[in-house]
């Protein structure tokens, strides 16, 4: 999905005046809550007089829905902030606390390589400044089919930046892809996965199955033949229960 992006660090003041931006709609919200009777609390009535006073922009509608659903967690986007110089990257969370105090969980999507490439220290600082969960997306724990879809990662990669991230006492997320091997892998993709997931041992697994996207060689494959699709009810129906018997 970021194919046709160009890869940036974001400065870290640039990061702030986001952050400093989400605070001034969020203090506005909140006078508003004053002015109708409902004494800072954010509710639907107030949600919907902020839009009538400020207009409804894109911004201004997330901070809302951030508020309402109370404002507890934030996710730092992107497809890999840990990517970040550490310092930087601990500079960003701090600012975060510290502007908002209520947020008890700071996630983050990461790859293995780059945890794996962090020191155990620089994982620990992290954790220490606040950031409390990674999503990481495994995709597969087969190493040829990792070369396959040119993940960027091997087997035993995927297991030392997994087991980095969850020594440092940071919870992890893993996403698999069932059916990333098709017909002629599955059986490999599901063992082999399951063995890098018992070895890792994450806090969560997530299944997103995979589905053939225009414009990429697995797609191009699939239509010409060369890749068989899993069906759903080999994903879902009866014969799933053996494919997640292989896994766990």
């Amino acid at each position: 999905m970021y194919k046709a992006t160009k890869f940036e660090l974001r400065a870290v003041e640039e990061i702030k005046r986001d952050i400093e931006a989400v605070r001034r709609i969020a203090d506005g919200i909140k006078e508003t809550s004053w002015k109708v009777g409902a004494g800072g609390k954010i509710t639907r009535e107030v949600a919907s007089t902020g839009i009538q006073i400020f207009g409804k922009t894109s911004s201004l509608v997330n901070v809302l829905e951030w508020l309402l659903s109370g404002a507890k967690t934030a996710f730092l986007q992107d497809s890999n902030t840990l990517i970040m110089r550490t310092p930087e990257l601990i500079e960003v969370i701090r600012c975060l606390k510290q502007t908002f105090p209520p947020i008890e969980r700071i996630t983050s999507y990461g790859r293995s390589k780059t945890a794996a490439k962090k020191t155990s220290e620089e994982l620990k600082d992290l954790r220490k400044a606040g950031l409390t969960r990674l999503h990481i997306g495994l995709e597969s724990g087969d190493d040829q089919i990792l070369k396959e879809v040119d993940k960027g990662v091997t087997a035993e990669g995927h297991i030392t930046g997994g087991r980095k991230v969850i020594a440092a006492d940071i919870e992890l997320s893993e996403y698999v892809m069932p059916g990333l091997g098709g017909q002629a892998k599955w059986i490999q993709h599901a063992r082999n996965t399951a063995k890098v997931l018992n070895e890792i041992n994450p806090h969560f697994v997530r299944m997103r199955p995979f589905v053939p996207r225009s414009g990429t060689p697995l797609f191009e494959d699939y239509q010409q033949g060369r890749f068989a699709l899993t069906s759903p009810h080999q994903r879902n129906g009866r014969k799933s229960r053996n494919y997640w018997k292989i896994m766990f």
